[in-house]
């Protein structure tokens, strides 16, 4: 039998055996063999993994999912898969739970891409993209902290979201929603790269992160559609537990630099904001421990009132002051101080006040300022954003030891007493462009009778705030208003 065994294989491999096979075998045989082999091939690399228990196998799947991707995962749906457009696994009804949170990121479908080789056992079989598309996903803003501390995390695999929505509730329960969200977390060559697009309030958001392992840290944000951006760039040695840089802000035509360092409560130092209105040095502390506060002082060196806000609130525009949207997010204290600066009255010197955002209200608060002509004045504002009344509560001492001078730049040379004191409290109706006194006191003594007070407010309404708000600071309303007064 042995013998018998060998004579057969020396037969079969016998070259002249070999030669008369390949003679036999043409093309039209060939052809078909090689594509069965590479259909054979495919198909048992692309369609293996449609025999893998996948819902029998939940725990491992959660548990691969967390080891690849740093997601803690609860699957509560049903496991399929697809080899085309290439080969995935489909996992319907799952959540994510950021640092054991209450309120778990819910999905309806996520996609695990998986590469054609190497698909041995289900156990075994290697992840390569978290992947979610076509997608509507809700947040949590009081989980922003966990959020970005995940993204901190360095991970195995790639994490993509694409042509999805997502949304918070912000305090009022009003959606805050980004559309067409497009996001990728991957880590290539020591390299850990954010990149992040999406429509907020129809204007384009892009932000892009890249961090340097043990080296630069770099964050840019852009608004191309109102042509700003935000570029930071980190101290290598910057962690979650201490954060050190530096910040370019162009924001319209403004340009902030900021340098801080701090963990959830920032120092600011050695900062400034200069625009063509504007040109100020910035110090002071933002915290970020549960809300944005912040407690600043701006040095301002040099400042046109005037071109400042006519240049953002345009003429016809004035009640974008009371709608800003973002004002209730503001909490914090701005303490100002400007050397010097030129007005209609003249040179303005020692110009000082705290500017106050508190729930949705502007104070400005303790001001005082040096005017021309050994004058001074002291005020205070309150301003509140109510979108039925919103209105301009006033507290305004005026004194001067040469008020016909004062006088002289209005126009008006008529003789008056050399010291002049005046004090007067209000209330402005910026909806209805009407102004209302509670008192107006001349020289600490004479408190003006209620009829003189209504011709005051009638002449105010009608040469001042005829056309708004912003009338306040026109110099030319303002020379009318006081000619008709006092002649």
């Amino acid at each position: 039998m042995q013998n018998s065994a060998t004579k057969i294989i020396k037969f079969i491999f016998n070259k002249k055996n070999v030669e008369k096979l390949y003679k036999n075998l043409s093309k039209q045989t060939v052809v078909p063999l090689i594509l069965l082999s590479v259909l054979f091939i495919f198909s048992y690399y692309f369609l293996k993994p449609y025999f893998y228990k996948y819902n029998s196998n939940i725990k491992v799947i959660e548990k691969k999912i967390k080891e690849e991707f740093k997601l803690d995962i609860k699957i509560n749906g049903k496991i399929t898969y697809n080899f085309l457009p290439s080969p995935r696994i489909k996992i319907k009804k799952s959540e994510i739970n950021f640092n054991n949170k209450k309120n778990p990121v819910l999905f309806d479908e996520i996609k695990i891409l998986i590469p054609v080789l190497n698909n041995k056992k289900l156990k075994d079989i290697n992840f390569k993209k978290f992947y979610v598309e076509n997608s509507t996903i809700e947040i949590h803003s009081n989980d922003f902290k966990d959020y970005f501390t995940y993204l901190t995390k360095i991970k195995n695999k790639d994490i993509v979201f694409k042509n999805s929505s997502l949304f918070f509730l912000d305090d009022q329960k009003n959606k805050v929603l980004f559309k067409d969200f497009y996001f990728r977390d991957k880590f290539r060559n020591n390299t850990h790269n954010i990149d992040l697009e999406s429509f907020f309030s129809e204007n384009k958001i892009r932000i892009k992160f890249r961090n340097d392992i043990d080296g630069k840290k770099n964050l840019d944000i852009e608004f191309p559609q109102i042509d700003s951006n935000i570029k930071v760039s980190f101290n290598p040695t910057s962690s979650l537990e201490s954060v050190k840089g530096k910040s370019k802000i162009k924001l319209f035509d403004n340009i902030i630099i900021i340098n801080f360092e701090g963990k959830n409560k920032f120092k600011i130092y050695d900062s400034f904001l200069r625009s063509k209105f504007l040109n100020s040095k910035i110090e002071g502390n933002i915290s970020l421990i549960e809300t944005l506060m912040f407690n600043l002082n701006l040095q301002i060196n040099q400042i046109n009132f005037r071109k400042l806000i006519f240049h953002y609130f345009p003429e016809g525009k004035e009640n974008n002051i009371f709608n800003s949207g973002l004002s209730k997010k503001i909490n914090g204290k701005l303490n100002i101080s400007i050397k010097n600066t030129d007005s209609f009255i003249g040179r303005i010197n020692d110009l000082k006040m705290k500017l106050i955002f508190e729930n949705g209200d502007i104070r400005v608060q303790n001001g005082s300022a040096i005017l021309p002509h050994n004058s001074k004045i002291n005020f205070n504002f309150l301003f509140t954003e109510n979108l039925t009344n919103p209105f301009i509560d006033f507290n305004i001492n005026f004194d001067s030891q040469n008020t016909n001078k004062i006088l002289r730049r209005f126009n008006i040379y008529e003789k008056f007493n050399k010291e002049t004191s005046l004090s007067f409290q209000g209330k402005i109706d910026v909806e209805k462009k009407r102004i209302r006194f509670r008192n107006v006191i001349l020289n600490n003594r004479e408190k003006l009778d209620r009829k003189d007070v209504l011709n005051i407010e009638k002449k105010f309404n009608k040469f001042v705030l005829n056309e708004g708000i912003i009338g306040i600071i026109d110099f030319f309303k303002l020379k009318k208003f006081t000619k008709e007064i006092l002649n």
